[in-house]
Parts: structure tokens; C-alpha cells; sequence
């Protein structure tokens, strides 16, 4: 039985890989060349955005609000659909890039049936 301690802290590890990816990503300097344009294309400014309430969204499970559980559904749903729409070049991608992504897709699957499979269910209804 996941308790909301247990659930609490799968969230704090959704947080923290996100942000050493960032760390990671920043520091490698393969994934983005300083002569590359910085321009954004619109597909990447609806990421941000959708990114930005991933994260609000996240707080809110934290918080256990039942918004949250809308939230955090809605946004992997439109990140999936983003992902079929973007262009992404992934020969950029280290192995360890690679790996954290897919440990980032795994938590979001955990937390998705942890949202709907278990006890904490109810504290979203």
C-alpha cells in the first residue's frame, strides 16, 4: 500500500531527475552548440508552456489537490501529442541524457497508476 509519505517522495524524485537532466544538459555542450540559433519555433513555445504546468502540476500532487491529478493527466497527454509534432534531432543525445529521459518516463508512469491504482486515489476525488 503506497502511503502519501511514499507517494510525496516518488514526486521529489520526478523533481529532482528533472533537474539534474537540466544540470546535465546545460553542462554538455554537444546538445547545444553555442553557434546554433536560439530562436524558438512555436511547437517549443507550447512546450515551454505545457512544461511550465507540468511543474505546477506536480506541486499540486504534492499538495494533494485534486486539480493536480487533472493537471499532471492533461500534460503528459499534450506532451505525448507534442513529442509526434516535433522535429528533434537525437544524435545529440548522450547515453546518459538518454537514460534520464527514459527514468523521467518512468516515474510519470508510476505516478499515473499510483493516481489512479492505489489508496491515494481517493484523496483526489
Amino acid at each position: 500500500m503506497i502511503t502519501q509519505k511514499i507517494f510525496k517522495n516518488i514526486i521529489l524524485t520526478q523533481l529532482a531527475l528533472i533537474f539534474t537532466l537540466f544540470a546535465i544538459v546545460i553542462a554538455d555542450e554537444s546538445v547545444n552548440p553555442a553557434d546554433e540559433d536560439l530562436s524558438f519555433s512555436l511547437i517549443e513555445i507550447v512546450s515551454l508552456i505545457i512544461g511550465f504546468i507540468y511543474f505546477i502540476s506536480l506541486f499540486m500532487l504534492f499538495k494533494l489537490k485534486p486539480i493536480g491529478k487533472k493537471l499532471f493527466v492533461s500534460t503528459i497527454v499534450l506532451g505525448i501529442v507534442i513529442i509526434l509534432f516535433e522535429a528533434v534531432d537525437y544524435s545529440y543525445y548522450t547515453p546518459v541524457i538518454s537514460a534520464l529521459e527514459n527514468l523521467l518516463c518512468v516515474v510519470d508512469g508510476v505516478i499515473l497508476a499510483t493516481l489512479y491504482f492505489t489508496s491515494i486515489k481517493e484523496k483526489f476525488d
